[in-house]
């Protein structure tokens, strides 16, 4: 996959080069051959002439071999134009002491020039060397954008960093737990090195355990997502090019792999969006299917207790015990109905200011059947405001709570209905002094087809707290469970508080009178 495995590995980015013998027996050639071409010319040329040829001499020298090898090319210029050219000829003497002063001159210009050339030519290499940083990093860039995988990561970054550096690499990524990508075998002192820069940790380079190996950390632009180990064999220095190119080459790794992993959360959630939403339409359509045959089923079984002759006191238990039983598949149906409704937004709030013991009453009254085996405590302050809610939504809300709390505690129980308010919230709960929660977690309650005790025989499928939450949510409020001061359990509604509109003193008494 990676291209750059096409090409003969290159010399590493900004590695200055080293100043071998050949560059000074070059620079001593060249004023060699200056010298031997002056010689036919120097009856013909004056001194200035000359002098220039070994300018030239200079110049070349710090162009080709760089500023020491210049140096030596001036130095050897004045004394092989002294020795050659000035009389007494190949001698060091000097007859004319005017021309003490030129060898003076030649010298620091040819010092000078040299210098020039040298650092021109090393501006040369050095923008030479940024081209080539800024072609490298382009070729990862570009296969690192069209990686799919970690795997293919992995593969580009070996691939280029084996070429360009002739270095082993190994990536280690997060998502979540850290483990190696590459294949290749790290020392147990590098890998970790490589654990902590996947924490966090800044890699001193002075304390990097193994010579000629590197750990860097591979940052993308919201964390950390992984670390990598950089190997290669004999104990080189790694160079300041080297290591420009491998910070490049981290922020770009690190950059690919956080795409990579916004990339599968991003797809994980559209799929777990699509089967929330296939969920909700088998549910719907499911519930639309039962309401109709369990209404007759009721309705059957309340016909039953009507024939002629009047059955038995065992069928008439048995047709009210399938009553019972078809009354609470039709609550689970309008629960599942209802949640399919909620979280699909087809529900149309119709909010309406009331007075919350209007919504406490009518909850309980639907609720008596199952509570009438409970002691019921119902608290709400004289001073208590009106809310702003759906009063149909806001009551299946509390028969559900209601009827939970029946259902989960033994007979005899009490369960405290009580309200409060706040200077910026409205609360509402539903509390009991039964067993509570034993070691499950309150909040998970509040999942679909989650149930506290899943082997318990109490009938349910755990869509009412779900139900509870989804509606409360729509109304712009919170719902949590948590255990009761005094024991049992406690679920705790808060709404934002509102202002509600000027009412006349006589409508205030109308709303709160029995």
């Amino acid at each position: 996959m990676s291209t750059a495995s096409t090409h003969a590995p290159a010399a590493p980015a900004g590695r200055p080069g080293a100043v071998g013998w050949s560059a000074w027996f070059g620079a001593a050639a060249i004023c060699t051959a200056a010298t031997l071409i002056g010689l036919p010319l120097a009856d013909t040329l004056d001194t200035a002439s000359l002098v220039l040829l070994f300018i030239l001499a200079v110049v070349l020298s710090g162009a080709r071999f760089g500023r020491g090898p210049a140096v030596l090319a001036a130095c050897l210029s004045v004394l092989f134009f002294n020795v050659v050219f000035v009389a007494p000829r190949f001698s060091l003497a000097v007859a004319d002491e005017r021309l003490v002063f030129t060898l003076v001159v030649m010298l620091l210009v040819g010092l000078i020039v040299g210098h020039l050339t040298a650092s021109l030519r090393a501006q040369a290499r050095a923008a030479a060397d940024g081209e080539a940083l800024v072609r490298h990093l382009y070729d990862i860039s570009r296969e690192l954008g069209t990686a799919l995988t970690v795997q293919q990561v992995d593969e580009v970054a070996r691939h280029f960093l084996l070429v360009q550096l002739g270095a082993q690499a190994s990536l280690w990524v997060r998502n979540p737990d850290a483990a190696q990508v590459s294949p290749a075998a790290v020392p147990a002192a590098l890998e970790a090195r490589a654990m902590q820069a996947m924490a966090g940790a800044r890699q001193d380079p002075s304390g990097w355990p193994v010579e000629g190996a590197m750990v860097v950390a591979l940052r993308g632009p919201m964390a950390v997502r992984g670390a990598m180990v950089l190997q290669r064999p004999g104990a080189l220095p790694w160079s300041e090019g080297e290591r420009r190119l491998i910070d490049a080459c981290a922020a770009l790794i690190g950059s690919a792999l956080e795409r990579i992993h916004y990339v599968e959360v991003a797809r994980a959630s559209a799929v777990d969006v699509e089967g929330e939403r296939l969920r909700n339409v088998l549910l719907s359509a499911i519930s639309h299917d039962l309401r109709t045959p369990l209404a007759s089923l009721v309705g059957l079984a309340e016909s039953l207790a009507l024939t002629r002759p009047l059955p038995t006191p065992q069928q008439a238990g048995i047709a009210q015990s399938i009553a019972g039983s078809a009354r609470r598949m039709s609550a689970m149906v309008n629960n599942l109905l209802d949640m399919a409704r909620v979280e699909s937004g087809a529900v149309r709030l119709r909010l309406e200011w009331l007075p919350v013991e209007e919504v406490i009453g009518t909850a309980v009254a639907a609720c008596e059947p199952s509570l009438a085996d409970h002691h019921l405590d119902i608290r709400v302050p004289d001073d208590m405001p009106l809310c702003r809610f759906d009063a149909v939504l806001m009551e299946r809300v509390l028969v559900n709570l209601l009827e939970n709390a029946a259902r989960y505690t033994p007979a005899g129980s009490t369960i405290t209905i009580a309200a409060a308010c706040h200077p910026d919230e409205l609360w509402l709960s539903v509390s009991d002094d039964g067993p509570g929660f034993g070691t499950h977690r309150p909040q998970d309650l509040f999942r679909k087809f989650e149930r506290g005790d899943r082997e318990s025989n109490t009938p349910g499928v755990g869509l009412g707290l779900a139900l509870c939450r989804a509606v409360v949510e729509a109304h712009g409020g919170r719902i949590r469970a948590e255990a009761g001061e005094g024991g049992g359990a406690r679920f705790v509604i808060v709404f934002p508080r509102a202002t509600p509109p000027e009412m006349p003193a006589e409508a205030t008494l109308l709303s709160r009178s029995p």
